[in-house]
């Protein structure tokens, strides 16, 4: 390694690292009086409402608040809320609204094994201090008349991928009904919140959830799609505009801390194949969470979903080939032998920081997911299909139906099923983190002294031996 390259790698590095230790102490934003009391004001919704049955959640933009009932005694503007309000009317992305509720500071709570849980930070990492957990909300309805929602290109481009959304998310609920539809929205849009309470539930105790959150396992077959269907354009062309593929649908499935991560990996993969240079997996990883980071250095401590999805994909850089190699005996069709071999990865490597965490792992998780990974892709394929032509005809969108609803009602029937198995998942007392810690370094000093780690992954070869 010469020396600009460890030059870089310091930079990266030492950039990330700083980022995160200024980080520790964040100022949070003063609103003066009007902490813990009845406030009322202005707001523009900034993110993708996320809706469940008890009711939507709203991240706010807010313009302008005042104590209710005085519009003397203003507070702080320019924070932004996180507010909790009825089911109905929808709201959506850039639409301005008029709010009212109590306003207060989010508070951690622990979960049902007793675990802590920093919902504080976990806001805070999108820039969140403040919230209104029953909030009033109506449309402003002086601001229909006025184009002043979309301030720029990025948000009007997001504003159109939204809506989009919208329309794919409600031809499946019209073809495919509940709760199959729900899975569909999860699978390929992440559309999870319909599922209800129970059937999340049902897929977390099976160590199913990662299909229906938009994990990097879907990012994988979506960037796998947008390959093939491009292979026929000159090279370049074909890299360039799936690499817009991938970054459009990452702003339509919300720009989670996963979806960013698995996004910039496919995008560092094919800026590779154009300049025909391997693909190193391992840096990738390193390259993308360092830069992440700098951008917000919070999802290090703040962000499970960026935890586990950085874990897991290290996990297959270093334990995939080497267990596929040990599982020998399983046949190679239809991609069982790597299935396995991927599911046990993952599974040993994220199990410590799962149990840490949550206190409850699955025993049966790598069976049920060896019996529906490997059906995924063909059932995202068919759900694409079934939403999008719903769009131009309703009738063929039924015809596309009927094999996604066979395919999501085995899915359904899987989870289901192993769900209710006894001692389906185990419960652990809480314990030390030191226990993860000293687990990591453990493993890493035995998988070194082994042999090398694998720095390339077979799929993103792909890219680079087109």
């Amino acid at each position: 390694m010469n020396r600009r390259v460890i030059l870089f790698w310091m930079i990266i590095i030492g950039g990330a690292a700083f980022r995160v230790i200024v980080s520790l102490n964040v100022p949070v934003p003063e609103i003066g009086n009007c902490s813990k009391q009845e406030v009322q004001g202005e707001g523009v919704i900034a993110a993708d409402p996320s809706f469940a049955e008890s009711g939507q959640v709203l991240v706010v933009d807010v313009k302008h608040i005042s104590q209710k009932g005085s519009v003397e005694n203003e507070c702080p503007s320019g924070i932004t809320i996180r507010m909790k309000t009825k089911l109905y009317p929808h709201f959506h992305y850039g639409d301005e609204i008029i709010f009212s509720g109590k306003l207060s500071a989010p508070f951690n709570f622990k979960s049902d094994t007793g675990r802590a849980f920093d919902y504080t930070g976990y806001l805070a990492k999108d820039d969140i201090f403040y919230e209104i957990k029953s909030a009033q909300v109506k449309a402003d309805i002086n601001s229909m008349n006025r184009d002043t929602n979309v301030t720029n290109i990025s948000q009007w481009i997001t504003s159109i991928l939204y809506k989009i959304k919208r329309g794919f998310v409600d031809n499946l609920n019209q073809t495919l009904g509940e709760p199959h539809s729900a899975l569909a929205a999860g699978l390929v849009v992440g559309e999870k919140s319909a599922l209800g309470k129970d059937l999340l539930n049902d897929f977390r105790t099976v160590g199913l959830i990662h299909i229906v959150v938009l994990s990097g396992f879907n990012i994988t077959i979506v960037a796998d799609a947008l390959r093939r269907l491009l292979t026929r354009l000159p090279r370049v062309w074909g890299i360039v505009i799936g690499g817009i593929g991938m970054i459009l649908f990452g702003v339509l499935v919300g720009g989670g801390a996963t979806v960013v991560r698995s996004c910039f990996m496919a995008s560092i993969a094919l800026g590779a194949s154009i300049i025909r240079r391997d693909y190193h997996v391992a840096r990738a990883l390193l390259f993308a969470g360092c830069l992440m980071l700098i951008q917000n250095p919070l999802i290090l401590l703040h962000d499970p979903s960026f935890q586990l999805s950085f874990l897991a994909t290290l996990g297959l850089i270093l334990l995939a080939t080497p267990l596929e190699r040990f599982f020998y005996f399983i046949p190679e069709k239809f991609g069982m032998r790597g299935i396995f071999a991927a599911t046990f990865a993952t599974q040993i490597f994220v199990s410590p920081f799962i149990l840490y965490m949550m206190g409850q792992i699955s025993i049966i998780g790598v069976v049920a997911n060896i019996l529906v990974l490997p059906l995924i892709p063909i059932t995202m394929l068919a759900v694409f299909l079934t939403g999008s032509i719903g769009l131009i005809s309703t009738f063929v969108s039924q015809i596309c139906g009927w094999g996604a609803h066979l395919l999501l009602t085995y899915e359904l029937f899987i989870v289901e099923t192993f769900a209710r198995v006894p001692y389906a998942s185990i419960t652990f007392p809480q314990f030390s983190g030191w226990w993860v810690v000293g687990f990591y370094i453990v493993f890493f000093l035995v998988r070194f002294k082994m042999n090398k780690p694998l720095t390339h992954l077979s799929f993103w070869s792909k890219f680079s031996n087109r």
